[in-house]
């Protein structure tokens, strides 16, 4: 039996296993994505949710800064019982106190429909240059306050950031006031991307070293298109480095694991090939003046 002949089941098996893989990895990832916004849309009830009378807080997170290092959300009130009139607003003037930089006292008057209030938390743990494997956590706060007494508080806690995943943990409540704490971390799906790009920066460093192992064992002198292919990549990594979401700062792990070697390599792959390839041309020179 030819080659020809042998290798035609091999071609046939590769016709349907490859479209099997490809659907069982594309799959695999939409699962992750309907996994990532079904929990982006879910909405945690913390405290005590019970009594009849009581102040239902509405906490959404917008956005967290790891730059800043604040936590950005909306915060309004629902009141219930007798902290409620008959329209749903509320019946005295409620005064909600945050453990939060800005925002950190919000009154709500009576009769008149809560508002929404723009508030920032301060992130208690956490560095930035971590990135990709940064984690937070953030302390939240709650004390309402109506006609001089402490209301019990029930939080409605959601959060629409695409970069961060945020968990609350157990709840706490002393004197009125419910506290508790949240570990963030980065999204499934932007940790898949920030490793994708280091990864991507060591394919291509290593490409540089092949392209300037071959152009230097073989003695080919100056090859235009292996430099040039070299010099390309050089540059060519800043966009790469800048295009990682989060805008992480210059010293992150993301640099120190994959940047800064990338460009190391690629940079002696070039000065390695220029400096060995005039060698080689000037020996040719000498060679065929002689």
């Amino acid at each position: 039996m030819s080659e020809e002949t042998a290798a035609r089941p091999r071609r046939r098996w590769l016709w349907i296993v490859a479209p099997v893989v490809l659907v069982v990895v594309t799959a695999a990832s939409l699962s992750v994505y309907f996994a990532e916004r079904a929990q982006s849309q879910t909405e945690t009830v913390l405290g005590d949710a019970g009594p009849a009378d009581r102040v239902d807080v509405l906490f959404y997170v917008q956005k967290l800064d790891p730059q800043s290092q604040t936590l950005s959300a909306q915060v309004s009130i629902d009141p219930k019982g007798r902290y409620a009139d008959s329209d749903g607003a509320p019946a005295k003037d409620v005064t909600l106190h945050l453990a939060a930089i800005k925002g950190d006292t919000l009154t709500f008057k009576a009769g008149k429909n809560p508002g929404i209030n723009d508030v920032q938390v301060p992130l208690s743990d956490g560095v930035i240059t971590d990135y990709p494997f940064d984690s937070y956590k953030v302390d939240f706060a709650f004390l309402a306050e109506s006609n001089g007494e402490a209301a019990p508080v029930a939080v409605t806690f959601a959060s629409g950031d695409t970069f961060f995943g945020i968990h609350p943990g157990a709840t706490k409540v002393d004197d009125g006031v419910l506290s508790f704490s949240a570990d963030t971390s980065r999204t499934v799906g932007m940790f898949a991307f920030a490793l994708f790009i280091m990864a991507f920066m060591w394919c291509l460093s290593i490409a540089a070293v092949i392209a300037a192992t071959f152009a230097i064992t073989g003695r080919h002198g100056l090859l235009w298109p292996s430099m040039s292919f070299m010099g390309a990549l050089l540059f060519a990594l800043v966009p790469l480095r800048n295009a990682v979401p989060g805008n992480p700062p210059i010293g992150s792990v993301v640099d120190f694991a994959a940047f800064f070697i990338a460009e190391a390599l690629i940079s002696l792959s070039l000065i390695c090939t220029v400096v060995v390839g005039y060698r080689v041309e000037l020996r040719k020179k000498a060679e065929a003046a002689a």
